[in-house]
């Protein structure tokens, strides 16, 4: 290329595209070694097999499809160089975020939204319209349906779980109020967080992935997982400690399904997909008719972005709002900074400073109204509402397991100068 023709492109050729990191996708040849490979043993470990499979989830595991209705939510295209020029702090070092993101193998894509304006986005390992693996993301869709019937006077959280579900009366379950189970303190004792617990068939954890077929079933794993989840003992009183694990977001889904009737994926369609203004139908994992609730949705990362604009400001106030202030001010406001103290607040930070507390299936909310939540292997969404702020992101492992840095990232930026 001569100097004329250099200088050219650099004219025609818009800055966020310039230093953009081009991704080809799966030749064939790729994509037939992954079938070759995976197996309920290595889906998730990370790298490149991980990543095919989070991409495309339909071609491994059965589903349902989450329909979008009517028109799309607009989002306004105002990207803002300084914010790809931001300086981050991570394990690589300090870099340009735009360097981060492409340097880094373990970030599929991120999107920044303030109000319905995407400031910042990038794909360095997906398509835009590639629908995306959310793992326990996924988990606030659960809470934000019981948010809803609640609203609707149709829940009472502070009820037992069996008043609702009286199968579970008898287990370790009973008189467990529905709260605790919102905010993982529940006390059941089948702990996601113990060594062995996706590896070692003995474990409760490990039972209760294979009942949904993440995992191999053995002669002990049960037809289905709310037979398995009707066996579990307490470990500890409920409302004591939070404690992360994943059955409390399916007992919340069955709750779900009990009330309305609906499968759960019906519930998500009706109250939140259709009134997001989603630009495409979302998946949800599903075996034999019971949705992996926990972690099983997938979609483009503009319709998550969607999903948490809903719970800014201009997103209550919308025609098709489902989040009332009365959810709102539960996450900012309403949660137990006891059940984090038990925890040991001292390991559970975010960017390395103290969280509040944790609530409603949101793993961080910070002191000044911020609130986070993680999925497995690098998926993430961050609200703030008073920079009126989105950052959401989908990632993979590395083959090491060890994830990207976007949930600290997402902190650096936000409380930056450049949303002041």
């Amino acid at each position: 290329m001569n100097y004329f023709r250099l200088l050219l492109f650099l004219v025609i050729v818009p800055y966020s595209n310039l230093f953009a990191q081009t991704y080809d996708g799966f030749s064939n040849k790729e994509i037939q070694s992954v079938f070759k490979q995976w197996n309920l043993d290595n889906w998730d470990d990370g790298g490149e097999i991980s990543r095919y499979i989070f991409l495309n989830m339909p071609e491994f595991w059965t589903h349902a499809i989450i329909n979008r209705k009517g028109n799309i939510k607009s989002l306004k295209k105002d990207f803002r160089k300084e914010i790809g020029e931001f300086v981050v702090t991570s394990e690589l070092g300090q870099m340009k975020l735009q360097d981060y993101v492409k340097t880094s193998e373990k970030v599929d894509g991120l999107i920044i939204l303030q109000g319905d304006h995407i400031v910042y986005e990038a794909y360095p390992r997906m398509f835009q319209n590639d629908r995306h693996l959310y793992w326990s993301v996924s988990k606030i869709f659960a809470s934000t349906l019981i948010a809803i019937l609640e609203d609707r006077k149709q829940l009472d959280v502070t009820k037992p779980i069996e008043h609702y579900l009286p199968e579970l009366k008898g287990s370790g379950w009973e008189n467990v109020p529905v709260k605790d189970i919102l905010d993982m303190a529940s006390g059941i004792n089948c702990r996601e967080w113990v060594n062995g617990a996706f590896e070692n068939p003995e474990t409760c954890y490990y039972q209760f992935e294979a009942a949904l077929g993440l995992l191999k079933r053995t002669e002990k794993t049960a037809d289905n997982a709310f037979e398995h989840i009707k066996t579990l003992s307490s470990a500890k009183p409920s409302g004591e400690v939070f404690e992360y694990t994943s059955v409390n977001t399916f007992v919340l889904s069955c709750l779900i399904e009990r009330i309305t009737g609906l499968s759960y994926a019906d519930n998500i369609e009706g109250e939140i997909w259709r009134k997001i203004g989603a630009e495409s139908d979302a998946f949800i994992t599903q075996t034999n008719g019971t949705s992996v609730s926990h972690a099983g949705i997938s979609s483009t990362l503009r319709d998550l972005a969607r999903f948490g604009y809903m719970f800014l400001t201009d997103g209550r106030s919308d025609d098709n709002a489902f989040v009332s202030n009365n959810y709102f001010n539960k996450i900012q406001k309403q949660g137990r900074p006891q059940l984090i103290t038990a925890y040991g607040s001292e390991n559970y930070k975010l960017n390395n400073e103290k969280v509040s507390h944790n609530t409603y299936q949101w793993d961080k909310v910070m002191e000044d109204g911020d609130f986070f939540k993680a999925g497995f292997s690098g998926q993430g969404l961050y609200i703030s509402p008073s920079r009126n702020l989105v950052i959401a992101f989908f990632g993979t492992a590395d083959e090491n397991g060890v994830s990207n840095e976007l949930d600290d990232i997402s902190r650096q930026i936000s409380t930056s100068e450049l949303f002041e």
